[in-house]
């Protein structure tokens, strides 16, 4: 399974990372605020994510059968958004963190998606459209303890071990046409799921410059519940200030059941891009 296979790559970086761990605070320090001094230290961060929405659903025969991938780009669904709140925040004391992200996401329509279907058995020159509406409401919360394995000159290394929350609520609206008859029948569906799921994960950054400014941060981790699991993976460029940093990158979120529901996997994949306050 893709999640064990996960799993066992950031066990062994975790190894490799506190073999060559070291005292020194050289990135630590961000222009100023050393997050590793011992001390009660915060970081907050804004940011916003816009993906590209993959739905895989499986549909049932009433909606005319079949697997299909809905692909939803960025241009397509961002005047149907009505709200929507991404933040991500740590604790930190000296080698030990509290690291929570939360993301909330109201789309509460999408473009309608068209496709030929044909009927079973049926005149061949008579074409039937399926057309599919979509809108989803998510909301995602990590809250991970995490510990410091890695501190040097190359870079920091957290190891997560925590919780995330995440419920899902998808509206899928279908419609038959047969132009040129007057044919029209549709009907929708609204599968929602909530899970808590177990994870494991590593977060951090890599210097890219000697006076540390330039950083590669990243985030990886993966989660595993009862019927689904969960991947989450982020990487970016910063550069530091004396009261935080601002950055952009890539994140991906992938959630897949195994009971075969109607929908089947939700990805969500895009440029990220914020700025965290550090104190």
């Amino acid at each position: 399974m893709p999640k064990f296979r996960i799993s066992s790559s950031i066990l062994t970086l975790v190894m490799l990372a506190s073999a060559s761990a070291s005292a020194q605070d050289v990135i630590a320090v961000a222009n100023g605020v050393n997050m590793w001094d011992g001390q009660w230290h915060y970081d907050a961060t804004v940011y916003g994510w816009v993906p590209w929405l993959y739905t895989s659903v499986d549909l049932p025969a009433i909606a005319g059968g079949g697997s299909e991938t809905i692909t939803t780009e960025p241009h397509q669904y961002l005047k149907y958004v009505e709200g929507g709140v991404m933040a991500d925040a740590t604790v930190r004391k000296s080698d030990w963190s509290l690291w929570t992200d939360f993301v909330f996401f109201n789309l509460q329509a999408s473009p309608t998606h068209t496709r030929e279907i044909g009927l079973p058995g049926g005149d061949p020159l008579l074409v039937v459209n399926r057309n599919i509406d979509s809108s989803v409401r998510m909301a995602i919360w990590t809250l991970a303890p995490g510990y410091t394995v890695m501190n040097n000159d190359i870079g920091t290394l957290d190891v997560l071990v925590g919780l995330r929350y995440t419920s899902i609520r998808v509206s899928i609206a279908y419609e038959f046409t047969a132009p040129p008859t007057a044919l029209m029948k549709g009907g929708g569906f609204w599968p929602t799921t909530d899970s808590t799921d177990g994870l494991i994960g590593v977060k951090g950054a890599i210097r890219l410059s000697k006076d540390g400014k330039w950083v590669l941060p990243y985030e990886a981790d993966v989660a595993d519940g009862n019927k689904n699991w969960q991947n989450n993976e982020f990487i970016g460029v910063a550069y530091r200030f004396r009261w935080g940093e601002v950055g952009a990158g890539a994140r991906n979120l992938t959630y897949q059941t195994s009971d075969r529901p109607i929908v089947q996997k939700l990805r969500f994949t895009g440029p990220v891009f914020g700025a965290s306050f550090r104190w």
